[in-house]
């Protein structure tokens, strides 16, 4: 047993490299063997995973093909709906078009119904007519008859729809004049009277007539002024006018009417029914007048400063009167100038010496200056003559310069005066308005008096006052004239004979 183990033992230790070095190749064996079961294990592992992710994708794969199924069982649908919908919207639009020309055919018939009802509507060429009874019949009342066709005439503009409203506007309108001209006004007011207010009655029927009367006398003889509204002849249209000028007859029927009115159920008035002209003229008295007269009231229509006018006039004229004369008298040399002149002419020196002592005015004057002394030269003899001039020639100017300033004053003075009387005017107009255009122009009229009165007087004086500088100015060129022809007689004279 023991050499068995010895044997074992020897074979042990004999083998003991081989085995040691078999044992190192298997364990390397080893290692591969588990290297390369771990590959094969990570490559099953990685075909599992391909395996599953190529299940995956078929899974997926087929997923997708059953939504592609249902998605296009569905667009099949929408496309069977869509195409249902397209006959649809054509068989819509088909009916729209027929809709719209049938809504066509409505709004044409309606147009025409529009047109028809609207041609019912009246415009404003239906005023025209009452617009005419504004201007034949007397001017009262015409800022609220105008005011109500003009309201008339805008419902026209804003309801043109609505032909029920306009003719019941426009018959109102109607309605309102009718009305007007059926009133009896009769009233106490301040009534105009020329230039003049006073206090008194007024009496309109409709349009047709109207009279007023002061309450107090304004004559001497007593009678109160009185004015009817009548119609004024010549002009294209028939236009009214408060005429003062009437007849006796026409007057007492006046005052007899304004008395009835206080006491009496009816009264006569002087009426012109026919509203002519003619008959008009039958209830004024158009007197004749002298020229006296109208000097009188053209004054009178001045007013105050017709008077300053009337000085300046009368003054102008008399410093051109005095002036006139007193420039013709110095003008004047008498015969004994014009010899003299005559032999200085002829060179005759001793005779127009012994003439020139003979003569008068200022020609007279140059004439004994230069010929009363023996001067020593001719420088000497000129400034005789300057001297003789300078204290002579502002003699014929004076005075004249009066003349022009007051053919200047007097047009300032009339336009003052036109100035008042407008200013008056309008205070008038102020009060009673301007429904009667005879009253305007009246006044306006007597404004202007006192402008023209300003020009009668300035045109005359301006021309005298030219007139008179002509005459000085004449005067002073012949004493020019003769003092040049003394001394060129005299020292021409006296050089020949030297």
């Amino acid at each position: 047993m023991k050499h068995l183990l010895s044997i074992a033992l020897v074979l042990t230790l004999g083998m003991a490299p081989v085995m040691a070095q078999q044992a190192v190749s298997d364990v390397d064996a080893v290692k591969k063997r588990a290297e390369l079961n771990s590959a094969k294990a990570s490559l099953e592992e990685a075909r599992k995973k391909r395996d599953m992710a190529v299940a995956e994708r078929w899974k997926d794969r087929e997923t997708a093909n059953q939504e592609r199924e249902l998605f296009n069982e569905k667009y099949q649908e929408s496309k069977e709906k869509v195409d249902a919908l397209m006959s649809e919207r054509a068989r819509l639009f088909e009916d729209v078009r027929v809709a719209r020309e049938d809504l066509a055919q409505v709004k044409l018939q309606a147009e025409k119904a529009r047109a028809e009802f609207l041609s019912l509507a009246a415009g404003p060429e239906r005023l025209e007519t009452l617009s005419k009874f504004q201007e034949q019949g007397v001017p009262f009342k015409v800022s609220e008859r105008v005011e109500v066709q003009n309201k008339v005439k805008k419902e026209m503009g804003l309801y043109r729809d609505d032909p029920l409203r306009i003719a019941k506007s426009l018959l109102e309108a109607a309605r309102s004049e009718m009305d007007f001209t059926r009133e009896i006004s009769l009233e106490k007011a301040e009534l105009i009277f020329g230039t003049s207010v006073a206090q008194g009655s007024r009496l309109r029927l409709g349009g047709l007539y109207a009279m007023e009367m002061a309450d107090v006398a304004a004559d001497e003889a007593g009678n109160k002024a009185t004015a009817l509204m009548l119609p004024i002849a010549g002009e294209k249209k028939r236009t009214y006018g408060w005429q003062e000028n009437l007849t006796p007859e026409t007057k007492a029927d006046v005052s007899k009417a304004f008395a009835a009115t206080k006491d009496s159920a009816y009264i006569m008035v002087p009426v012109d029914v026919l509203l002519s002209t003619e008959l008009s003229s039958e209830l004024a008295n158009h007197t004749e007048t002298t020229w006296k007269d109208d000097l009188k009231q053209f004054f009178k229509d001045g007013g105050i400063l017709m008077y300053p006018i009337t000085v300046l006039f009368i003054l102008g004229i008399l410093i051109f009167l005095i002036r006139y004369i007193w420039i013709s008298i110095v003008g004047f040399g008498g015969k004994a100038a014009r010899a003299a002149l005559k032999a200085l002419d002829a060179g005759d020196v001793a005779k127009a010496k012994e003439e020139s002592a003979k003569a008068r005015g200022e020609v007279g004057k140059v004439l004994k200056t230069v010929f009363a002394k023996e001067y020593p030269n001719r420088a000497s003899a000129e400034k005789a003559l300057e001297v003789l001039f300078a204290s002579d020639v502002p003699k014929l100017e004076k005075g004249l310069n009066w003349v022009s300033v007051f053919a200047s004053t007097a047009p300032l003075l009339g336009l003052l005066g036109t100035v008042m009387g407008m200013i008056e005017l309008f205070d008038v107009i102020t009060m009673h308005g301007t429904s009667d255009p005879k009253l305007l122009a009246g006044g306006i009229s007597i404004a202007l008096v006192t402008t023209e009165a300003g020009l009668i007087v300035a045109i005359p004086l301006q021309l005298l006052h030219t007139f008179l500088v002509n005459r000085a100015d004449a005067l002073r060129s012949r004493m020019e004239k003769t003092g040049l022809a003394v001394l060129n007689a005299l020292w021409i004279k006296e050089k020949s004979d030297a």
